[in-house]
């Protein structure tokens, strides 16, 4: 006699074949899922984007709510970079005019410098004119002097009488004529009016 035979639990079971006519239904219905679902989206229309489907569908009304949100806040931060970007071009632009300004400035000052530094000279010139002429004028007789102060412009006599030594300035006063030496004492002693800048 065979003595009982022990299960173990580590021996392999042994394999259990289906009934072959169950492969064949199972194989069947399996066929006929794969060919309806096969010609139910051939037959279907143009689906819409998958994500407003599936939104559109299968969200909630709160899901919705913050699908709708989130594109609202992208929108707007779209809007915000562009307005950024418009602002850096405008301080670029900026930037750029006021080193424009900048350098016309720095040769408007350089020109200002240059007439200041030039009418200066031509002051300085005048006055070295002016005081040769003072001399001329005291080195000769106030009657021979008298005749040229006649035909010599109002306000350069003055200035020369101004600068003349006072006893020579009036001799020479006293030779000219009445008229024109009234209105050269005149104009000596008229109040100094500065002409506004």
């Amino acid at each position: 006699m065979m003595p009982p035979q022990v299960d173990d639990p580590w021996a392999e079971p042994e394999p259990v074949t289906p009934p072959r006519r169950l492969l064949a239904v199972l194989a069947g219905v399996s066929l006929l899922a794969l060919g309806s679902a096969t010609v139910a989206l051939a037959s279907s229309p143009v689906a819409p984007k998958p994500d407003v489907v599936a939104i559109e569908a299968y969200c909630t009304l709160e899901q919705q709510g913050a699908h709708q949100l989130s594109e609202d806040l992208r929108r707007r931060e779209r809007t915000v970079e562009g307005r950024e970007h418009a602002a850096d071009a405008q301080r670029a632009e900026l930037v750029t005019v006021e080193a424009r300004l900048t350098a016309r400035l720095a040769e408007i000052e350089k020109t200002r410098a240059e007439l200041k530094a030039l009418l200066t000279e031509a002051d300085a010139d005048r006055a070295e004119r002016l005081a040769g002429l003072v001399k001329m004028v005291e080195a000769n007789r106030p009657t021979s002097a008298a005749g040229m102060f006649t035909a010599l412009d109002e306000a350069l006599a003055v200035e020369v009488l101004d600068r003349m030594n006072r006893t020579k300035a009036g001799r020479l006063l006293t030779a000219l004529p009445p008229a024109k030496a009234a209105r050269l004492a005149e104009r000596m002693t008229a109040p100094i009016t500065l002409a506004s800048p």
